[in-house]
């Protein structure tokens, strides 16, 4: 499985047991996947498996824009453009970023059950959105750290707001950014004030102007989701923390304006956390999905030492606000702004099932 390193990294935390239903899951799913099939049989218990655990991958305002099409050797990863923010993200960017990120939730869960994941990236020119295939190859036992990452898939979760005071692992930084490498992008740390202080501009501007502009603003209530809807994506006031942030890089507004708009009250404050830039050197739709295969591999790297990230896209949705935290960093193409740290536990985000996704055509 390309990207994934079979030494021990420092930080690595051992796998809990895996429960007698995963376990039986997991059986007959892999000796599904090891014989030739039907594909009038669909979907089969390996493609629910893999499936499963590529839709708890993060997506831009949870809007989880992926389609999955089981063959008889693996899987399609499609884009959902019925899922595109078009005002947010008209290119596409971000979408692709999440569907990257499914993709590498995809792999780890292929080597769960004991394949190596042969994987192809845009593989038809003349289908933009279909993002890659995957496909099981030769039977190889997954690695200790291939089944830590799987186990952090369910414990990974995006963190809104302070952090907690706890530092990180003094290693973890460095390793992420060596984790970011091996998959094609770069992490780059931003530790300098200077810096840092033109960042956290950059985002306090980007949030301003979108929540200002109604265009934007009504895109943001698509995917505010009141509290007791049914809906299985976009996010609800759960999905934040219990006060405001009160820092220099600021949450998404979503609720402005609704009858369910969080109302906080205390002192504002908090820890921000280790700031990082992911970037890639080019900036296609395949640097695209690289950039969110990396992003994915970092998290569940800092989940297995029970750290979150909390994301700030606002400026990279805006073509000059992101060619300027371009410059300001003398970096490569900006994919995601992230903040890393130790955080309380949140409720999950919804995800839609395995069945709305993965489609047997």
């Amino acid at each position: 499985m390309g990207g994934l390193s079979p030494r021990r990294l420092p930080g690595t935390l051992e796998a809990p047991d895996t429960s007698r239903r995963e376990v039986i899951e997991m059986i007959n799913a892999a000796r599904i996947a090891a014989k030739p099939r039907d594909t009038s049989e669909r979907p089969d218990l390996a493609a629910r498996f893999v499936v499963r655990a590529a839709i708890q991958a993060p997506s831009i305002h949870n809007t989880q824009p992926w389609g999955f099409v089981d063959r008889p050797d693996g899987l399609e990863l499609r884009a959902d453009r019925t899922r595109l923010l078009p005002i947010t993200d008209p290119a596409g960017r971000e979408m692709a970023i999440s569907c990257g990120a499914a993709l590498f939730n995809a792999r780890l869960a292929v080597r769960r059950l004991g394949f190596t994941a042969r994987v192809r990236l845009l593989p038809d020119p003349g289908r933009p959105d279909l993002l890659a295939r995957i496909t099981w190859a030769a039977r190889t036992a997954a690695r200790p750290y291939e089944e830590r990452l799987y186990r952090a898939i369910a414990r990974r979760h995006t963190h809104r707001g302070p952090f907690l005071t706890t530092p990180l692992p003094p290693l973890l930084p460095n390793v992420l950014a060596g984790i970011a490498r091996n998959e094609g992008a770069d992490l780059r740390l931003i530790s300098g004030a200077d810096q840092l202080r033109r960042l956290a501009e950059h985002v306090q501007a980007a949030e301003a102007i979108q929540l200002s502009d109604a265009r934007t603003a009504g895109e943001l209530l698509d995917w505010a989701i009141p509290p007791h809807s049914r809906r299985r994506d976009g996010l609800t006031p759960a999905s934040f923390p219990a006060s405001p942030d009160g820092l220099e890089f600021p949450s998404r507004e979503f609720f402005a304006g609704t009858p369910w708009a969080l109302r906080h009250h205390g002192p504002s404050g908090g820890n921000v956390g280790t700031v990082a830039v992911l970037t890639t050197r080019d900036d296609r739709r395949v640097d695209w999905v690289q950039a969110g295969q990396a992003l994915q591999h970092v998290l569940l790297h800092a989940a297995t030492l029970q750290v979150s990230a909390a994301f700030h896209t606002q400026p990279l949705e805006l073509p000059y606000l992101r060619a300027a935290l371009r410059r300001d960093l003398v970096c490569g193409h900006p994919q995601m702004v992230l903040r890393l740290g130790h955080a309380p536990r949140t409720p999950r985000t919804r995800r839609r099932t395995v069945t709305n996704v993965l489609l047997g055509e």
